[in-house]
């Protein structure tokens, strides 16, 4: 019998460290490889044409590296700090529509004044973006996580919206901004290229940054805040060096939007930059938040993308190997970095000692569902909502028998029409929500909820198409969850990597996966392929009461994932001892342990058992919602599952009420758009997740997550 332990030691010299993200580059292009024999081509054309052909164009590599490069070096400012900005896109996106914009407006200025400064409004839009995050850190003890991601993903609603409205060109139906004035175009550097001024300035913030992070004082205070007690032991200021460094890194992929429209793009779309922050963010741990690794790994980063195309042409194999290859790159980087500070030690055990019998389990009376005083809170929490819904059963079954007139009045068409909506856009997200309750109560957050939604749409719909079988694509999706939770769980679990990092490694690896055998499998159709419709189960008597009738009109999976499954949930949490070794294992997971409970065994279980949740509630979307599958769909809510579980308080009732708040708000403004307000209905689809950031706000220090949240657990 062997037994394979991690044993601390001192970080690995220099010469090692930089061969970490040489390994991983070379494994993440060799087991690449794998796809491109599923899909039976040749390796080394592939290969030829995804790496060598971009090098006769440098000009391009050059062109592709710059608003990559500085996205990195904007993440490596935060990330120096453990400023977790993951929504540096977000600021990108906010500095191009600031260039779009003055670059009209203000187009008549000479250039050498209209550039620097739409450069340095750029810089200042950015910056106020991510210190919108930095106050809510500081000042709400709201998650920099959290705030990033959700602010990026309604500025890109935002964005859409303005596009398709009050800023869209009046010469083209398309969504797009006018073209900027020539004044502010950076100049051509090379002839016949692409190659603009703008090139320049990712290596002179790379100097800049180098010269911060290992010449200024200010270095010490970024190293210090990165432990708190340390911080102010020493009389440093923590909140003002969130604030310097929040506004390095904001400004910083501000410049980038600004650069790679007045150099590249000359107007602005919805579509600005595809998934350049996750590639951003690769190159930043590729490049070891070092501002010269950084300069090499977005080089590596810059081929691949540039190659892509013209290997998609020339061999057929999809172009999303490139972005295969890239979040291979990651992940294999996450697994090697633990050899910096970790041995792996493989000892062979003779005898198996005896082990004493397990200790009783002791937990506070909070959360110990066995406790006479959470049985009595419990029960009279239940008899509420027990005499609730039973009044407001009899309220309109009387209504309709005494006033049936009512039926089918615009009221009752209204109420019963956004009833139905919220149920719809609330089904998924529940199945998301509480999926990531599951994973946050055990101390583990899943940044991967993206990839695994888009992951759990993609399969699930392949499942269902090629077998004809709705309940296989179900099944199909939650394996694929299964699968993804289980790499998820061995980064942040079994290895202990830094667990936003490793999420958002999850969330690249899974939906390109997912993309590249949709297009392997299925194609790209002049129309997308569809599943089969799934029946509308209708319960008597029920469904002919006004407004709340349209409650039981849905199909089974509607059913199950908004009525079954969140009181099953919550049974799971408060009424089961696993519910209660869960709960106490995100709570002080040493004495779990101490009390011979496998904490790593509980963790996997209900990352795994999450993951499948996610990936189910993405396959609603491509079973139920659209009936087919395309770039995106799975993804369009995820983020937001994130920030409703802390509404929530990690309750899972309390996490389902949220979700179907949202559901709700949702559901409000998509009938105001199409009915009453003529404006674009991007603008509406951001109010919930404002509501939801302004909620969270207010809420403060009133939530409480579990004490061991994003903490890894080794047995000492």
């Amino acid at each position: 019998m062997f037994k394979v332990k991690l044993l601390k030691r001192d970080p690995l010299p220099m010469k090692y460290r930089i061969l970490l993200p040489v390994l991983s580059t070379i494994l993440a292009v060799a087991t690449s490889s794998i796809y491109v024999l599923i899909a039976g081509r040749d390796i080394v054309q592939v290969y030829y044409y995804l790496i060598t052909w971009p090098l006769t164009y440098p000009a391009e590599i050059l062109v592709t590296a710059t608003p990559l490069l500085l996205l990195a070096l904007a993440i490596a400012v935060a990330f120096k700090a453990r400023f977790w900005n993951i929504g540096s896109h977000g600021q990108f996106i906010v500095g191009g529509l600031i260039t779009a914009w003055l670059g009209v407006r203000l187009g008549d200025m000479p250039p050498y004044i209209l550039i620097p400064l739409l450069m340095i409004l750029a810089w200042l839009g950015g910056s106020g973006v991510a210190l919108i995050s930095w106050w809510l850190k500081v000042k709400r003890n709201q998650d920099e996580v959290l705030t990033t991601i959700l602010i990026w993903s309604a500025i890109l609603l935002i964005n859409a919206g303005l596009l398709t409205g009050p800023l869209r060109s009046p010469y083209t139906t398309y969504p797009q901004s006018q073209e900027i004035s020539i004044n502010a175009k950076l100049p051509i550097l090379i002839p016949e290229t692409r190659l603009h001024a703008g090139v320049i300035a990712p290596f002179i913030i790379a100097a800049i940054l180098w010269i911060i992070f290992n010449r200024a004082r200010f270095r010490n205070n970024i190293i210090a805040v990165t432990v708190p007690r340390v911080a102010m032991l020493e009389g440093i200021n923590i909140s003002k060096t969130y604030f310097w460094v929040a506004f390095l890194s904001g400004g910083i992929a501000g410049l980038a939007g600004s650069i790679e429209l007045m150099g590249i793009l000359y107007y602005m779309t919805p579509f600005v930059g595809p998934n350049y922050g996750l590639v951003a963010l690769a190159i930043t741990m590729l490049g070891n938040l070092n501002p010269i690794g950084i300069v090499v790994a977005a080089f590596f980063f810059s081929i691949l993308i540039n190659g892509a195309n013209a290997m998609s042409w020339n061999t057929g194999v999809p172009s999303f190997l490139s972005d295969i290859i890239q979040a291979q790159t990651l992940i294999f980087l996450l697994i090697f970095s633990i050899f910096n500070n970790y041995r792996l030690v493989i000892k062979r055990v003779e005898k198996v000692e005896a082990r004493p019998p397990p200790t009783i389990l002791r937990v506070p009376r909070s959360i110990n569902p066995t406790s006479r005083q959470t049985r009595i809170s419990i029960s009279k929490s239940n008899l509420k909502i027990l005499l609730i819904s039973i009044s407001v059963f009899l309220f309109f079954s009387s209504l309709g028998v005494f006033y049936p007139e009512f039926k089918m009045s615009f009221v009752e068409i209204v109420a019963s029409s956004i009833i139905v909506l919220t149920l719809v856009i609330s089904t998924p997200i529940i199945f998301a929500g509480l999926g990531e309750t599951f994973t946050e109560r055990s101390g583990i957050i899943n940044l991967g909820i993206l990839g695994i939604m888009i992951s759990g749409a993609a399969w699930g719909f392949m499942g269902a198409y090629f077998t004809g079988s709705l309940l296989i694509g179900v099944l199909v999706a939650a394996l694929s969850g299964i699968i993804l939770g289980m790499l998820l769980a061995f980064l942040v679990v079994t290895l202990g990597v830094q667990q936003h990092i490793a999420g958002i490694a999850v969330t690249f690896y899974s939906m390109n996966v997912a993309y590249f055998f949709h297009r392997l499998l299925i194609g790209s159709p002049l129309v997308e392929p569809t599943v089969p419709p799934i029946p509308s189960i209708r319960i008597p008597f029920l469904e002919s009461l006004p407004i709340i009738g349209s409650l039981f009109k849905h199909n089974l999976y509607t059913y199950v994932g908004a009525f079954l499954l969140p009181p099953l949930i919550a049974f799971i949490f408060f009424k089961t001892r696993w519910g209660l070794i869960l709960r106490a294992v995100g709570e002080n997971p040493k004495t779990v342990d101490s009390a011979r409970v496998r904490v790593h065994l509980t963790r996997y279980l209900s990352v795994i058992t999450g993951a499948s949740l996610m990936s189910i509630g993405g396959a609603y979307y491509s079973l139920v919602d659209l009936r087919s599958f395309n770039l995106n769909v799975g993804g369009e809510w995820s983020w937001i599952a994130l920030a409703l579980v802390i509404l929530g308080n990690w309750n899972p009732l309390w996490v389902w009420m949220a979700c179907l708040f949202f559901g709700m708000l949702n559901a409000v403004q998509a009938w105001l758009v199409a009915t009453v307000l003529q404006i674009p209905y991007q603008f509406f689809q951001s109010i919930p997740y404002v509501v939801t950031i302004t909620a969270a706000a207010m809420l403060g220090k009133r939530v409480r997550p579990p004490k061991a949240l994003l903490q890894p657990y080794r047995r000492e």
